[in-house]
């Protein structure tokens, strides 16, 4: 069964695990978790090396179903069988592509600014009709985090905090997506917050 079903909104969150990694919850806006997806765990993890950025996730569809992303410039999408698909830097922008290479959508750069805490990426279909928006929730550094650093530099306290690399993203279609599309759309959520990808105009 395909991890995103009938849902046409999906929002992923991003935590920590005990061990630093990264983790990816993908749920309706209900709060209906549709997956899980986690970091590969290593000792550059554990010692927070590896704060997202190119790395091996699992997501888990609630139903069982599992896909494995090699989350780098070109993200590579696998399942037991074999190859679902890739992420592939294209214009500014990405394209979802099958095993085969062809061309599932097209995700458009933001056309705001960089410092602008959404990031809006329209998802377009190979011929150009609008799927829908998934918008990457960015992480900024504001002036009360400067002011904790401050104070912990200042009264030397050393208490390693990792920010994570982006707040989450927000996936919503106009309409469901098929079983293959809506697998990628999926992985793109967790390699969009992984991986925030200056897709910019």
């Amino acid at each position: 069964m395909p991890i995103l079903g009938n849902a046409t909104a999906a929002a992923a969150r991003v935590t920590r695990a005990t061990s630093n990694a990264l983790r990816i919850g993908l749920t309706t806006p209900d709060g209906t978790e549709l997956a899980r997806a986690q970091q590969k765990g290593g000792v550059g993890v554990l010692l927070g090396f590896k704060n997202g950025g190119k790395s091996d996730y699992t997501l888990s569809g609630a139903a069982g179903d599992e896909l494995r992303l090699a989350v780098a410039a070109t993200t590579t999408v696998t399942n037991q069988d074999g190859a679902v698909g890739k992420i592939v830097p294209a214009d500014g922008a990405a394209r979802l592509e099958d095993s085969g290479g062809t061309v599932l959508a097209v995700l458009r750069p933001h056309a705001g600014s960089k410092a602008d805490s959404a990031w809006h990426h329209p998802i377009l279909s190979p011929a150009g009709d609008e799927l829908g928006v998934l918008t990457l929730m960015t992480v900024h550094t504001g002036w009360r985090d400067i002011e904790t650093e401050a104070i912990q530099l200042l009264s030397n306290q050393n208490i390693a905090t990792l920010k994570a690399p982006s707040a989450g993203a927000v996936l919503k279609l106009r309409a469901p997506a098929g079983p293959q599309l809506g697998d990628m759309l999926a992985a793109a959520c967790v390699d969009f917050c992984v991986l925030p990808r200056g897709y910019i105009a």
